[in-house]
């Protein structure tokens, strides 16, 4: 079990990482046409719910290793939903 607690966190970045992915390209390319609070609530909940089950996943060593976890998972997400998402398949502004 103290393995699938290290490989949750950069699963749950890919995964959510998707689901922003999903969402901007269901939207047209972009949130312009969504209300503006919609807009901000929806990605940041697709980010904010990965970190936060990354924290949960890692609570057991320690507050510290807790924080690092949603910090980097939050991080690693970031980095694939602009690398990946919006240069590579060309979405966004």
């Amino acid at each position: 079990m103290g393995r699938v607690r290290w490989i949750a966190p950069p699963l749950l970045a890919a995964a959510g990482a998707a689901v922003v992915v999903a969402i901007v390209e269901n939207a047209g390319g972009d949130l312009s046409a969504w209300p503006e609070w919609q807009a901000i609530a929806v990605p940041a909940a697709a980010f904010a719910v990965p970190a936060a089950l990354s924290a949960v996943a890692t609570w057991r060593w320690g507050v510290w290793v807790a924080i690092l976890s949603a910090v980097g998972c939050a991080a690693a997400q970031f980095a694939l939903v602009f690398g990946v998402g919006f240069l590579a398949l060309g979405y966004g502004p």
